[in-house]
């Protein structure tokens, strides 16, 4: 049999996300404690005990999702995948799945990445938005442009 693994982008946090891997499993500890070291704050604490305001920042958001995604597959017993592939984030969670990028340069890259994004958000304030289900298109366009004030 062969598996796919797909890992998400921004907007699959939550809070207390990751907490279970920590106090369950070693392997899953040591890499929170490496992120917190290497991203000179504790990434852990945040993501665990932070709310859902503390975790919508990109520049925390990003990192949390990355570290929780690699500890969530690093956690499936013998897991070799025949195929990778994530969705925007997800992309970086994807190389170091199938050991194309290491996980420290991942986390490394991600950071830098989350903090010139949350910059540029500063910059420019902006939203997201998601849609969920089957939608008319026309519902869709209705809607944008009542976000975007067209």
């Amino acid at each position: 049999m062969k598996h796919a693994f797909v890992f998400p982008g921004q907007g699959a946090q939550f809070a207390g996300m990751g907490k279970q891997h920590y106090e369950n499993n070693a392997f899953a500890k040591k890499l929170f404690e490496q992120a917190n070291e290497q991203m000179e704050f504790r990434i852990s604490d945040i993501m665990f005990t932070g709310t859902e305001e503390d975790l919508k920042q990109t520049k925390i958001t990003q990192p949390a999702v990355f570290l929780h995604s690699i500890i969530a597959f690093k956690s499936i017993e013998g897991t070799k995948p025949d195929m990778v592939a994530g969705h925007s984030l997800g992309e970086f969670s994807a190389l170091v799945a199938n050991k194309t990028l290491r996980f420290e340069d991942g986390l490394k890259l991600v950071h830098l990445r989350a903090g010139a994004m949350q910059k540029a958000c500063e910059q420019n304030p902006s939203t997201m938005a998601a849609v969920k289900g089957f939608v008319p298109i026309g519902s869709v366009l209705f809607l944008f442009k009542r976000l975007v004030k067209l």
